[in-house]
């Protein structure tokens, strides 16, 4: 067995990784299924995600829990496959995987995990053969007992605990746990999508649990504290939990897509070629029973592209219909979809020649309108046509992706072309692997939440082969506000990765908001705040009556200072006289300082992590002196509890007419840029007989900050 060792001088940190007959076996799989390219990729991600790991358990003062976190459909278990392989040769006898909220999704993990372990349905003693139980129909969850569970680890077989998220099964787990012998397990848990249902939504999160939170936690107890990966696309909610949340993770590592993978890079921007704008009233009318033109021409794009894909040698595909919450809405389109469809496939049965040259010439506009020149100079659309009639038409199947639509679910994987009719179970977890066209106009009217939005997303996946067929027909302010979630999702990932690499921490996330109404996550599961820089000032409100503190806040901006050439401005003045010096600083310097200053920039109303990216995101600053009377400092008055009465001096007279100098707040460099004001203050305070005394000691340096924009941001709270 080959074994990879970390060996950097800590104890802890020189940790084996063997690389066994597990991992033999589904790595073999993955070069099969993704060529050595991509099975190399997840080999080297998962090695490297399991190793800190097994530091993580080793290390002091952590706890045990990790945030996997991938992209939408972009194949995040086929590496928790590979690092169940890894456990399994390292020693890990049991693994719980949370399959999901819905028997679907349950039997989707199940058959995934027993056919790339090649786990058949009956299993005895006789090879090292990992056991498969879940709480799906079956049943097996229910009948295991305790001398199962102790003779398969007496042999040596791994096991599988395949729990639907849903506290009745995962409480099933929990009784069995309690029972068996827990000295020869050595466990870990896989929370699969692990920002949904797992979390706490009691308001008093301190003294209450909500029962699939509590199911959890009781799971992890029996388990003494296991290594707990919490999975998922969209980790808002999992990054802002709060310090008593028993899954706050403590460390985050990436599952990077593989090859051919087509996310937010290929699908947005706003104005994509991918993009085809719908009208607001569209979604009107079908809330109203009247199949709408554009819903029309999405089902006449997605039978062309299948009809392309058919000539390309892929003979299956998929749409989806992604428009209203309510089952009810879900059966009114599903009824007129089906007349518009079955009305082709009449005109073709019963050859309406009349019929078909009108449905003809409907599908060549269609073709003329939805594929570029390429596609078009490619296929000639009489091939296309007869395509569509002898082989696509006839087999398109509709399906009702909700409570009510089981009659439609039969078979669902034997059908070839089909047209999904749905709402909360298309957005979350099902993976349409040969999605060509969606047709999506459900927006929350406040906007929602970025992570429930992102979710929904089901375009997303490896679709490189025919990427240049597909299309999403949605409404302007939807196919906007997914552009802002894919610039949203690619800043987190470039945190993520300084996290990774050890330049930030976990606390330090933030969330850049300025452009969308979107909020990051539920407010029942998260706690964050947010910081907002709107237009004009914001000004230091504190000041810092602690002398060493002082000292050393001023020694860093004098030796600002010290490094730059100031010159005159007389900005905020009519009579052209000077009101302040300036000089334009790099960002990097301006970074560091305020890094270092945090006794100030981590009071309100600053924040110091946005403050910095707000900085950082923009250009060269201009940074003004503030000019005093003799360079001494200017004089303010403090309240007793340190705030300052007011930073910035106003106007010279309050008739405009008059003024001389129109205030500090006029004293900017650059109005379309930010300007970072320095202003040099001796304090004034009250003692305690009422007398007013001047700290000469307790000079400072303070600051004000010109924002020309609003800049919104969401940290964690």
């Amino acid at each position: 067995m080959e074994q990879y060792i970390i060996n950097s001088g800590n104890e802890v940190d020189s940790i084996a990784v063997v690389h066994g007959k597990y991992y033999d076996k589904i790595h073999e799989k993955h070069v099969s299924a993704y060529g050595e390219f991509g099975a190399a990729n997840i080999r080297d991600n998962i090695t490297s995600t399991f190793r800190e790991a097994l530091i993580q358990l080793n290390a002091p003062n952590k706890n045990n829990n990790m945030l996997l976190v991938g992209k939408v459909q972009s194949g995040k278990t086929s590496n928790l496959e590979l690092f169940t392989a890894l456990a399994f040769d390292n020693g890990f006898n049991l693994v719980i995987i949370y399959g999901g909220y819905d028997s679907t999704l349950l039997s989707q993990t199940t058959n995934r995990f027993k056919k790339t372990f090649d786990i058949p349905n009956d299993t005895d003693y006789s090879d090292d053969t990992p056991v498969v139980f879940s709480s799906d129909d079956s049943a097996q969850l229910l009948t295991v007992d305790d001398e199962i569970i102790e003779d398969l680890l007496d042999a040596d077989k791994p096991i599988f605990l395949i729990s639907m998220k849903r506290p009745a099964a995962m409480n099933k787990v929990n009784d069995l746990l309690a029972r068996i012998d827990k000295s020869k397990l050595k466990a870990f848990i896989i929370d699969d999508e692990g920002d949904q249902a797992s979390l706490n939504t009691k308001k008093n999160k301190v003294l209450d649990a909500s029962a699939t939170y509590a199911s959890i936690v009781s799971m992890k107890d029996h388990l003494s504290d296991p290594l707990y990966l919490s999975v998922t696309a969209t980790p808002q909610a999992l990054i802002f939990l709060d310090e008593y949340s028993r899954l706050r993770p403590d460390s985050i590592r990436l599952i990077e897509p593989g090859k051919g993978y087509c996310g937010v890079d290929a699908y947005h921007l706003y104005d994509s070629g991918m993009i085809e704008l719908i009208d607001d009233e569209d979604q009107q009318d079908l809330s109203n029973g009247v199949l709408a033109d554009s819903l029309k021409n999405a089902i006449r794009h997605y039978i062309i592209a299948s009809a392309i894909m058919f000539k390309r040698g892929r003979k299956s595909s998929e749409m989806i219909i992604h428009s209203h919450r309510n089952v009810s809405n879900h059966s009114t389109i599903y009824r007129m979809v089906d007349v518009f469809v079955q009305s082709f496939k009449d005109q073709v049965e019963f050859n309406d020649t009349e019929g078909l040259e009108i449905t003809k010439s409907e599908y060549a506009l269609a073709y003329s309108v939805y594929f570029d020149t390429a596609v078009q100079q490619s296929y000639d659309f009489d091939s296309l046509w007869n395509i569509i009639c002898n082989k696509i038409i006839c087999r398109v199947y509709l399906i009702l992706k909700n409570s009510a639509g089981q009659v439609t679910q039969a078979n669902e994987n034997l059908r070839k072309y089909k047209i999904y009719i749905g709402g909360d179970l298309l957005q979350r977890g099902i993976t349409f692997p040969g999605l060509v066209t969606t047709y999506f106009s459900r927006w929350a009217k406040d906007s929602g939440n970025m992570d429930t939005n992102l979710q929904r997303a089901r375009w997303f996946g490896y679709r490189e082969k025919w990427i240049d067929l597909c299309k999403i027909f949605t409404s302007e302010t939807i196919a906007r506000e997914f552009t802002n979630l894919s610039e949203i999702e690619t800043d987190l990932w470039e945190q993520f990765y300084s996290i990774q690499s050890g330049e930030m921490q976990i606390d330090e996330i933030l969330i850049r908001a300025d452009n969308t109404k979107q909020k990051p996550t539920r407010k029942n599961v998260a706690t964050y705040n947010t910081v907002a820089f709107r237009n004009k000032w914001i000004k230091q409100r504190v000041g810092i009556f602690d002398k060493n503190q002082i000292v050393a806040n001023n020694a860093l901006v004098e030796d600002l200072l010290s490094k730059v050439t100031l010159q005159n401005t007389s900005a905020g003045r009519v009579d052209g006289g000077t009101t302040a010096q300036y000089s334009i600083i790099s960002r990097k310097a301006l970074s560091a300082l305020i890094d270092h200053m945090q006794t100030i920039f981590d009071l309100e109303p600053f924040e110091r992590r946005p403050l910095i990216d707000l900085i950082e995101s923009s250009g060269d600053i201009p940074v003004i002196l503030m000019n005093d009377v003799d360079g001494s400092g200017r004089k303010r008055s403090f309240y007793p509890n340190n705030k300052i009465y007011a930073l910035q001096q106003g106007a010279d007279n309050k008739d405009k007419d008059k003024a001389v100098f129109l205030g500090d707040s006029h004293v900017v460099v650059d109005a379309n840029q930010i300007n970072i004001q320095i202003h040099k203050i001796i304090p004034k305070k009250k003692d305690s007989s009422g007398n007013v005394a001047i700290l000469t000691d307790y000079t400072q340096y303070m600051f004000a900050i010109y924002v020309p924009k609003e800049k919104k941001y969401y940290v964690k709270g």
